[in-house]
């Protein structure tokens, strides 16, 4: 039997990649534009990505 790593669920997966979006979105506009109140939304984005990581996880049991 091998090991294999298990694929997060559609839902985490989701919220990964639209915090990804997000985040990057946002924080490169605010580098660009100087308009340092979107580090906000950046920092939305990046809250969104750890829920989903936290998602995935609690799916796994907690294992990496």
């Amino acid at each position: 039997m091998s090991a294999r790593t298990p694929s997060p669920t559609i839902h985490a997966l989701a919220l990964v990649l639209v915090g990804v979006v997000i985040a990057l979105t946002a924080s490169i506009t605010a580098l660009v534009t100087g308009h340092r109140p979107l580090m906000v939304v950046a920092a939305v984005g990046f809250a969104l990505q750890v829920a989903g990581w936290v998602a995935h996880g609690r799916r796994n049991g907690g294992g990496a």
